[in-house]
């Protein structure tokens, strides 16, 4: 089968990380052509692919609107992966709620408006002293802060224009993040890999931008189960995820679930570009 594949990136990045150019080169050993097009650049560069890969889309929550009408436009005209439904499901982090409600363990969380006595209100609902807030529209750690009770209104004043208008999740700090967040890969439903992301000393955060250490982890069988059980959950099976969390006593506690464009570390797993790309490819044939 010979396939024209578009992966989407951002024109602030618009070259293909060497995570993505491994699943390129093993979707080219199967006969597919692939390119890479920032999503926020031409249009025609996605004309006649047979399938859009979102990968990294870097920057749509500063421009929604624009990201939800590209977004729709390639569901109506090609195959898009994740797919539509998956995307809009994944967009606003009240998610996590939703995850609860289908009995997936989460920290305790309220999406609520970027307000200091709302903020202050939840804090004394939960009897918390700090707690994590991010937007509920965000992504790479953007505006993802850690408040303390004490100096409360002066933090929410600081924050960045997309939580005030996306709104925010307030969420319970997990101290088991200091050893590491644990990122769980999957193509199709199925466990791919996994690593770890050490934030620095001092530092909660473990996105990229915050240089955290990253190693290859090889969770258990059983913490690997509840990821796919967690998945399970979403509107449908993606081609590819990744659930992110931490474990305590046996037990995953899920973070964040990523399927509109999540990094997939495959550098760390090379083989896992070509479980990704016969993912891919099966889903083409289908």
């Amino acid at each position: 089968m010979t396939a024209r594949i578009v992966l989407a990136t951002a024109l602030e990045s618009a070259d293909l990380m060497r995570s993505d150019q491994l699943y390129a080169e093993a979707l080219e050993r199967r006969g597919c052509r692939v390119t890479a097009a920032p999503w926020d650049g031409p249009r025609s560069a996605f004309a006649g692919a047979d399938a859009v890969v979102i990968r990294a889309t870097w920057g749509y929550y500063r421009t929604l609107q624009a990201f939800h009408e590209w977004t729709e436009a390639m569901a109506s005209r090609t195959r898009l992966f994740n797919s539509i439904d998956l995307i809009r499901w994944n967009l606003r982090k009240d998610y996590v709620g939703k995850l609860e409600t289908a009995a997936i363990r989460v920290p305790r969380s309220r999406v609520v408006a970027c307000d200091a006595a709302v903020i202050g209100k939840v804090f004394a609902e939960e009897g918390w002293d700090r707690a994590v807030v991010k937007p509920a529209v965000g992504a790479s750690g953007h505006s993802v802060e850690l408040l303390q009770r004490a100096t409360l209104a002066e933090q929410v004043a600081a924050l960045a224009g997309e939580a005030r208008s996306s709104g925010v999740v307030v969420q319970e700090f997990l101290p088991e993040i200091a050893e590491g967040e644990l990122s769980l890969v999957y193509f199709d439903g199925a466990f791919s890999h996994a690593i770890r992301k050490r934030p620095p000393p001092g530092e909660f955060r473990s996105n990229s931008r915050y240089k955290p250490i990253r190693t290859a982890e090889t969770p258990g069988a059983a913490v690997i189960e509840q990821g796919a059980v967690c998945l399970a959950a979403l509107p449908e099976r993606p081609l590819y995820a990744r659930v992110d969390g931490i474990v305590r006593d046996g037990t995953l506690i899920v973070i964040e679930v990523e399927v509109l464009e999540p990094a997939l570390f495959m550098e760390f797993d090379p083989p896992s570009a070509d479980r990704f790309a016969a993912a891919t490819f099966n889903r083409l044939q289908s």
